[in-house]
């Protein structure tokens, strides 16, 4: 009876590990921006791997001048120097994942609109207001899919786009069940209670 106790507790716990939810990572930016200043210079922080995502097309800023709806670390791209700063900013992730979200912040002197999108096919587009406004200069927004491998966020000012993101949080993408993986496990557990079966039998 003891062993079969044991194999039962054993088999609900493989199964509470398998359906464990994954905690969410998030990058803000902080540690690796310090000491970068508050001015846009045009000067790449590109690829830029932080764990499993890279960050490319844009640069690092801590405080940045004229964002008050950030002022923390950030990074930001820009089409003003010229620099090789990209519009859209890309996002990409080492393995798939999650329940995706990410700041997006205004730097321009007039109102845009920003897409936000990912390589399964799902986009968010939405207005933001000039920089400095007090009303939606910046959005967080949020992805739904699963298996997310890049993300292009994009300002509609193809010409001298300013415009910063912060705080990329995810999680590790929900695996796809395994019929053959549940069958061996359903088996191992048939098998060991037919051993404690057996060996029951015979115990003096």
């Amino acid at each position: 009876m003891k062993s079969l106790l044991v194999a039962s507790a054993s088999f609900y716990m493989l199964l509470l590990l398998a359906a464990a939810p994954a905690f969410a990572s998030v990058v803000d930016f902080q540690a690796q921006a310090a000491n970068h200043g508050g001015n846009l210079t045009g000067i790449l922080d590109s690829p830029l791997t932080i764990g499993i995502a890279t960050f490319t097309g844009g640069e690092l800023r801590d405080g940045l001048i004229n964002f008050p709806a950030d002022e923390t670390g950030v990074y930001a791209s820009e089409g003003l120097f010229g620099s090789g700063e990209t519009n859209p900013l890309v996002i990409a992730f080492a393995t798939p994942v999650q329940g995706f979200s990410l700041l997006v912040a205004n730097g321009d002197s007039q109102n845009q609109s920003y897409t936000v999108s990912d390589n399964l096919g799902d986009s968010v587009t939405f207005p933001l207001t000039l920089s400095g406004s007090l009303s939606n200069p910046a959005r967080t927004v949020s992805l739904p899919g699963n298996g997310i491998t890049s993300v292009l966020i994009t300002s509609a000012n193809t010409d001298s786009w300013n415009f910063a993101i912060d705080d990329v949080s995810f999680t590790a993408a929900a695996a796809a069940p395994e019929p053959a993986s549940g069958l061996l496990l359903a088996m191992g557990l048939v098998g060991l209670l037919g051993y404690n079966w057996r060996t029951s039998r015979f115990r003096p």
